[in-house]
């Protein structure tokens, strides 16, 4: 059997979709974006743990993101992975998240996302969370030791909601984190994390997520570096999504290195919801 034939079957009907999407580019990715999304069910009020969630597959093109944590090797080409989401009540959810990555040859790497999200007050909510990433085929090194991204955090959002938007600024802390404020990789480690989460849907026919994260190694501070996604989901079935977007990650100062570095990347996509 032809172990490179499922792979080639997604590939085609990714490029399906880019052929669909291709009048409207769009600039942001799935990477760690919070969606708000409907609820089909809760622990509460139906006394069982109610789990949902995505598969998901992007065509990254173009793309200067590099597929190591590193930033060596060839840059990313495509993305795979899933999202789940689990209702504990009314204010209590939590998330994960598993995206890898592949440069047209090669898987490179995967992230790990987990969050869980609490409703303090009505325009209230706390989130603990964890990220981290680790190489596939590769042994990243930071200053001639093997590295990889590990971080912590505890924060707020700021929720507000109607039937035709989101809208959330949000301040995370780190306590333990061995990432850097600076795309380079160089500088001191972050301490925070602030910005803007936001959706709008289009006649209930697709959904656009935008998501604005500067990122400090001072508390309190615009900060030296952020991350720009964007995302547009349009749903053409019960079971299938497609999507387009980008994403930019920029430094807004020099490094200690003396490199001001920022990369690019446009997706198209699909999304299977269960």
């Amino acid at each position: 059997m032809n172990s490179d034939r499922p792979v080639r079957t997604l590939r085609a009907v990714l490029l399906l979709g880019l052929g669909v999407l291709a009048g409207a580019p769009l600039s942001g990715y799935d990477l760690f974006i919070h969606r708000p999304e409907p609820e089909r069910g809760l622990l509460s009020a139906r006394r069982t743990i109610v789990v949902q969630g995505e598969i998901f597959g992007h065509l990254l093109a173009p793309s200067s993101f590099p597929s190591y944590t590193d930033q060596t090797g060839l840059v990313d080409r495509w993305n795979y992975g899933f999202r789940n989401v689990i209702y504990f009540s009314p204010k209590t959810r939590f998330l994960a998240q598993l995206l890898t990555h592949d440069d047209g040859h090669n898987r490179t790497k995967f992230d790990w996302h987990f969050s869980l999200r609490h409703g303090l007050a009505e325009n209230l909510v706390l989130v603990v969370g964890h990220d981290s990433n680790h190489d596939s085929d590769h042994q990243s090194l930071r200053m001639g030791k093997p590295y990889y991204e590990n971080r912590n955090y505890v924060g707020l959002g700021l929720p507000l909601a109607t039937d035709a938007f989101y809208l959330e600024p949000f301040l995370s802390l780190f306590h333990h984190t061995n990432q850097r404020a600076h795309v380079d990789l160089s500088g001191d480690k972050i301490k925070q994390e602030m910005g803007l989460r936001a959706a709008v849907w289009v006649r209930d026919q697709a959904t656009l997520n935008v998501q604005i994260v500067s990122r400090a190694s001072e508390l309190l501070t615009v900060g030296t570096s952020f991350v720009l996604d964007v995302l547009l989901r349009v749903p053409v079935a019960d079971w299938l999504e497609l999507s387009c977007g980008g994403g930019l990650w920029q430094d807004r100062e020099k490094s200690p290195l003396g490199r001001k570095l920022k990369y690019h990347k446009y997706l198209w996509g699909i999304a299977i919801p269960f």
